[in-house]
């Protein structure tokens, strides 16, 4: 579970061929984030942002969007700033950045991670600054704004010594994992995910099960599905919603909203971090699509107080994803649970207006199912963590039938 204050832009995303040795040849990288996942033409304003650990990838993006003739700036953070602002900036001082005015203004956003140690970065952060910074980015209305704007662009994963600390999980093997999942094989990802954004289009009823407990029903409501697959195409660059112009990558996931009010059942989510803490154990149940009895074993007292300083109401089941990456392992007893990982489940409430839904506000919670079974109208899609193709799924359905 994300506390999604946390995120960062989760806008967009890129395309490259990746091994533990091309993960450090930035030149390369770069040349496939400019050209081919980003499609830079000449004149277009290019920014570019991540931390002070991602600079040397920064650099080189900048380097090669001025080779395709476009405009590169760079906009660079660091932990330290990163805590200042986060942690000791006066409480009455906290208003919405007026550095998110350019983004209205450019192209092209290319964001790298801006923050190495978020657990060190928010040690001490207290669920009521939380709460304001999450008051004030909903009150400017920036993400509403997107929309109507001309902008595209990528996000990368940058692997982190200390994330992978953090996560307790091996640095060599999660920085392995992380450019295979950037390198994977998105044609064959953008095939069945075109099959399951068709299920879920004409569908009507969702039912999520787990072994841990989760027994989750909810109606689709024909709205938009989302599809990153780890490329953006001509097509996608003329798209209406901002987040049909937006991959990240490692990339693979299909994503969309609910019947806000038609959540019913109960949710026990995997073992997550909120705030860089341990967060396991959470339940919850949602009647109407209200979420209520939320509380976890180990991590409540944060979430509680973070909990009491939102709107309750608002917590209303919004937001669902598929993970579609076969590179993307979950280490669920870790807290590592990638919302691309090929089968992972992940199921939101909050708002939702970005995914073209009706819960307002701009705080809200992400929950990951891992070893999920997901139903649509009784057609298995995932089953146990693992994907199943729809039409592999059809076909095996309409074998049973015929045998009774």
């Amino acid at each position: 579970m994300k506390n999604r204050y946390l995120q960062t832009s989760g806008l967009l995303g890129l395309l490259l061929l990746a091994s533990p040795v091309f993960g450090q040849n930035y030149e390369q990288i770069a040349k496939q984030i400019v050209n081919t996942s980003a499609g830079v033409k000449p004149g277009e304003l290019v920014m570019i942002t991540g931390g002070k650990h991602t600079l040397p990838l920064m650099e080189a993006i900048a380097v090669e969007v001025a080779r395709a003739g476009g405009q590169p700036n760079m906009l660079l953070n660091t932990d330290k700033v990163a805590r200042a602002t986060s942690v000791e900036m006066p409480e009455s001082a906290i208003q919405a950045s007026k550095s998110s005015n350019w983004l209205l203004g450019a192209d092209v956003l290319i964001s790298l991670p801006g923050v190495e140690d978020t657990k060190a970065v928010l040690a001490g952060t207290t669920p009521e600054r939380q709460a304001k910074f999450s008051k004030v980015a909903a009150e400017a209305g920036v993400n509403q704004k997107l929309d109507a704007t001309k902008l595209r662009g990528v996000s990368v994963t940058f692997p982190s010594k200390s994330f992978a600390a953090n996560q307790q999980m091996d640095y060599a093997s999660y920085e392995q994992m992380v450019w295979a999942g950037i390198g994977t094989d998105y044609a064959a990802i953008s095939v069945q995910a075109q099959q399951i954004k068709q299920l879920l289009a004409t569908g009507k009823k969702v039912h999520i099960t787990s072994p841990s407990g989760t027994d989750l029903t909810f109606q689709l409501a024909a709205r938009p599905m989302f599809v990153d697959d780890g490329v953006l195409t001509a097509a996608d660059q003329q798209e209406k919603m901002i987040l049909n112009r937006t991959v990240a990558l490692p990339g693979g996931r299909i994503y969309g909203t609910c019947q806000e009010t038609s959540g019913t059942g109960r949710l026990v989510a995997s073992p997550s971090t909120w705030n860089g803490k341990p967060f396991q154990g959470f339940k919850a149940e949602f009647k109407g699509g209200q979420m209520t009895n939320a509380k976890a074993e180990v991590g409540d007292e944060d979430f509680q107080k973070w909990l009491a300083l939102n709107d309750a109401s608002l917590m209303k089941l919004g937001y669902f994803s598929i993970g579609l990456n076969p590179a993307m392992k979950v280490q669920e007893q870790k807290g590592y649970t990638p919302a691309t990982a090929a089968g992972m489940v992940l199921v939101g409430a909050g708002g939702n207006e970005l995914q073209g839904g009706q819960n307002k506000g701009g705080t809200g919670i992400n929950l990951a199912i891992a070893n999920a079974t997901v139903e649509v109208d009784g057609q298995v899609i995932v089953r146990n963590g693992q994907l199943v193709s729809p039409t592999t799924a059809k076909a095996a359905s309409g074998g049973k039938k015929m045998q009774k």
